[in-house]
């Protein structure tokens, strides 16, 4: 499905940017077209690639090229996985981007020199890389789901981030180390063979269900972030889904570690 014509229009404006005053528009009416998107049934994958390319134009827009020359992005927004909640990564220092992107309520930040930040901006993985890349995924197998009378534990942290799609992230880095959406990744790895197609249904739609709930929470206006969110917090089939993901999630890592 094509993405709405406002969504196209504005994506055409970021590359073109000519002041902050412009950029600091284009970034404040992407996250309005993406609420009328939402509420539209917009894909939320093809709106974090959306997204995730708007951002990047305008960091290289006319208005912030002086200042983000010696700047690589990183994590989710140069990966195209980017989501209003995402906080913008870039290796290299800028001042002044965190500066523009803290006035129109984005968070963003300079990044680690760390091997996954290089990879995710498009930088050679290097010798024995791949193994770091794993080991590193490894590290990020999220908690066991508790259970109680059936269902996931209510008073259990809910994180959509760090037990959900940051896993998921790490091991597409690992099958698929080049900068691409993670579902594109996935799919390298199910390529690659380094993942089974079990596997892979697994993770693409743990990754799919944990969009899906950060999109909805923050259309909500629900901060999940800046909070202790606890499973009786969510919504009832939003609960049944975070359950269900994160056992998918959980049994992918396992099953992967078995067969690495």
């Amino acid at each position: 499905m094509a993405l709405h014509q406002s969504l196209l229009d504005l994506g055409e404006q970021a590359a073109r940017c000519s002041t902050t005053a412009t950029a600091k528009g284009v970034l404040a009416e992407a996250t309005d077209l993406i609420r009328n998107a939402l509420f539209h049934r917009e894909q939320e994958t093809a709106l974090s690639a959306w997204y995730s390319r708007l951002l990047s134009d305008v960091v290289r827009s006319p208005a912030l090229a002086p200042h983000t020359g010696e700047v690589r992005l990183t994590g989710s927004v140069a990966l195209g996985d980017a989501s209003p909640t995402a906080t913008v990564r870039w290796l290299g220092s800028s001042p002044e981007l965190e500066e523009l992107l803290s006035a129109v309520g984005i968070k963003g930040e300079q990044a680690k020199d760390s091997l996954p930040h290089r990879v995710d901006s498009g930088l050679p993985v290097g010798i024995d890389g791949e193994k770091q890349l794993f080991r590193a995924a490894l590290e990020q197998r999220p908690p066991a789901v508790q259970i109680s009378n059936g269902l996931p534990d209510p008073t259990q942290a809910v994180d959509f981030k760090a037990f959900l799609l940051l896993p998921i992230q790490s091991l597409a880095r690992w099958a698929a180390p080049s900068p691409r959406p993670t579902p594109d990744r996935l799919a390298i790895g199910l390529e690659r063979e380094l993942l089974t197609p079990e596997e892979f249904e697994s993770l693409n739609q743990a990754w799919k269900t944990g969009l899906a709930l950060d999109y909805r929470n923050w259309l909500d206006g629900v901060d999940v972030y800046s909070r202790e969110l606890q499973v009786r917090d969510l919504a009832a089939l939003d609960r049944t889904a975070y359950g269900a993901a994160c056992w998918m999630v959980a049994g992918a890592f396992d099953s992967i570690k078995v067969r690495h």
